[in-house]
């Protein structure tokens, strides 16, 4: 197989359509067409079914496409080997980031990378998690960064930071923040029965965190009422200190925050914030030490900022980074 006309394949995939594809390969439509039509005349199959504007894989394709991807992965590891061992500072890595918090440890993180590794480039690209574990799963990201829960990770590599509860948010005016006593330093626990008529703001559907909202609730056997949804954890906040509703919400987006009541659930739900990578791919050097750097990061961000002993807690080796697998 050559490499160079299964990049082209792949890329036609990826775009659905051969003129977009030449587009992105800096190639003519006509000769992009030219070696698509050799190759399945070498196969003896159509690769596409072929629609004005939205080529879909055959059979034939599904296979050919996955394992060029494979080929492409190993491809991309070996070199990233070989550039381990020379010392090689001229790369460039793709990173998925989780809105918000994402960003944050990103600005803080990369300057301090850059002093060891001043030719390694790394280009963030906010968003979802999901969308993140699909691209990795793809091989169209190098490395993940995001929140996500045990029973929604896919057949990939993690390597997680800490392990964050999922509180519920209550307004300081509602009658439970009033009645419900606190000791310094601890967050109460309030059974969701106890919230089961009152309004609430919940992320949208199809993301992770409202993945497993929708699990605390069927859990408990109640069907939320629902008044706002979100794209943005922390909007939740907000709407919470309206007095408008009360949420679930992230630790993250809870502890600079003094005017929303914070209480667990006896359950203690929680997810991990971790970085996905894929199991095909090598981890190279500088992407172990942009990992340890954001561990560090991380543990010294909740060290400052808890105001409490609560429930989550970092992951055991904070510092350790990830194996690295083929």
């Amino acid at each position: 197989m050559d490499l160079k006309q299964l990049e082209y394949i792949v890329k036609i995939a990826d775009e659905k359509n051969v003129s977009r594809a030449a587009e992105k390969l800096f190639i003519s439509q006509s000769a992009l067409n030219q070696q698509l039509l050799k190759l399945e005349k070498d196969l003896g199959a159509p690769l596409f079914f072929r629609t004005r504007n939205n080529w879909q894989l055959t059979e034939v394709g599904e296979i050919y496409v996955r394992t060029a991807r494979e080929i492409l992965g190993l491809k991309e590891s070996a070199y990233n080997q070989i550039a381990d061992v020379l010392g090689s500072e001229s790369r460039h890595f793709t990173l998925g980031i989780a809105p918000g918090r994402g960003i944050r440890m990103f600005t803080h993180v990369y300057p301090k990378f850059l002093e060891k590794f001043p030719g390694v480039s790394i280009s963030p690209i906010e968003m979802s998690s999901y969308r993140q574990q699909s691209l990795i799963a793809d091989e169209k990201l190098d490395l993940g960064f995001l929140t996500i829960g045990d029973s929604q990770k896919i057949n990939s590599n993690y390597h997680t930071i800490y392990s964050e509860e999922i509180f519920v948010a209550l307004p300081t005016t509602h009658p439970l923040s009033k009645s419900i006593s606190r000791t310094p330093g601890q967050i109460p626990e309030i059974a969701l029965s106890a919230l089961q008529e009152e309004p609430f703001v919940l992320m949208y559907p199809g993301s992770s965190c409202r993945f497993l909202t929708d699990a605390i609730f069927g859990e408990a056997g109640i069907t939320p009422n629902v008044l706002f949804e979100t794209s943005n954890a922390g909007s939740i906040a907000y709407f919470v200190s309206s007095g408008l509703c009360c949420g679930f919400i992230p630790e993250f987006y809870a502890l600079e925050r003094n005017d929303i009541s914070l209480f667990s659930l006896p359950s203690h739900p929680h997810w991990d914030v971790a970085f996905c990578y894929s199991k095909r791919s090598y981890l190279s050097k500088p992407l172990k030490e942009f990992i340890r750097l954001c561990s560090e990061y991380w543990t010294e961000y909740y060290r400052q900022k808890r105001p409490y002993s609560g429930n989550t807690h970092e992951s055991e080796h904070p510092d350790s980074a990830p194996d690295e697998t083929l």
